[in-house]
């Protein structure tokens, strides 16, 4: 397996080449009945599952509604290249997660499963073998969130480069603490 992963620049590349297809459009008009090209439908519906446990839909929208497991596989499956490295690298995340177990599990335990692999992100131990896939996924998934629609307008509240008259001071206790 690769623990070398792509950087984010990899991706807006890549990205920029799959928009500029002419399946972009299935892509982009696509909703519910999105069909997934480049993962197989095992796959496909582990990667969702995996998204939505990073982030969870709750009272804000979370990866299901930012479609982020669809904008992946959009991304590979228009990618150039057959066998790219980003292609071959997304084929071994998933085969490491379904040999962890996470594609059979049920879905409180593929919570418990997402939080044991990622504990090398926050405890001085040896990393879970399939720890690459979850900071692949984690770094993808996160990329496609905060560039979608969803994640920028109605989460981020981004109102575009607009004029702000005032900048309101800051409310928390903590932070006027000399």
């Amino acid at each position: 397996m690769t623990d070398a992963l792509h950087t984010r620049r990899d991706f807006i590349t890549l990205a920029a080449y799959a928009l500029a297809m002419p399946s972009a459009a299935r892509f982009l008009n696509s909703s519910q009945d999105y069909q997934p090209q480049f993962f197989d439908a095992e796959d496909f519906a582990a990667l969702q599952a995996f998204t939505e446990i990073l982030i969870p839909t709750d009272e804000t929208a979370g990866a299901r509604e930012a479609r982020c497991a669809q904008f992946i596989d959009f991304v590979l499956s228009s990618s150039e290249y057959e066998e790219s490295a980003a292609r071959n690298e997304w084929r071994n995340a998933m085969r490491a997660l379904r040999e962890a177990g996470f594609h059979s599990a049920t879905a409180a335990n593929r919570e418990a499963l997402v939080e044991t692999i990622s504990r090398a992100e926050r405890e001085r131990i040896a990393p879970h073998p399939a720890y690459f896939a979850y900071r692949l996924i984690k770094q993808q998934n996160t990329f496609a969130f905060y560039t979608s629609r969803v994640g920028t307008i109605d989460v981020l509240d981004y109102r575009g480069n607009s004029y702000n008259p005032v900048f309101p001071a800051c409310d928390h206790p903590e932070h006027h603490k000399i």
